[in-house]
């Protein structure tokens, strides 16, 4: 059996995620993959417009926050994923590990409060920070995908 093409059919991919405010009107959730350069986090927060006014990403301000993350001691493979309690600090959540650890936390889009639709996350001690955007909404041929940071 033949598989199919990932990319506009299940999942969307911003690759330097850290820093960058992105849209989630066209799938329902979120994964950022982080890889450590010591004890990462990331700070969120999230805006109604592109470009616009941010909020910190708390539950007094309406957000959900994820309780649990996973991480994996290897990079390449050779280890399992274990099941991490997120910590929040405000909009802030510590994914532990150490240098080289890789975390994966995910956002699902009915933890937006009402009218925001873009996130930014801002990474601590990281290396590397790709958002998967997943569940697409509406599949496409990945040259007709929404352009997400606009």
């Amino acid at each position: 059996m033949a598989g199919m093409q990932g990319l506009g059919r299940v999942m969307d991919i911003v690759h330097d995620a850290s820093g960058n405010m992105f849209s989630l009107k066209n799938a329902s959730a979120v994964s950022f993959v982080v890889k450590g350069s010591g004890a990462a986090s990331l700070a969120v927060v999230a805006a109604k417009t592109y470009g616009g006014s941010t909020t910190n990403w708390t539950t007094a301000n309406g957000f959900g926050q994820t309780s649990f993350f996973y991480q994996n001691t290897s990079t390449n493979g050779t280890a399992g994923w274990t099941k991490q309690t997120a910590t929040w600090t405000t909009n802030s959540v510590a994914l532990g590990g150490t240098s080289g650890y890789t975390s994966v936390i995910t956002i699902y889009t009915s933890q937006f409060a009402d009218q925001f639709d873009y996130i930014q996350v801002t990474g601590t001690n990281t290396t590397t920070c790709v958002a998967f955007l997943h569940d697409l909404t509406v599949q496409r041929d990945p040259v007709n995908l929404a352009i997400l940071g606009a």
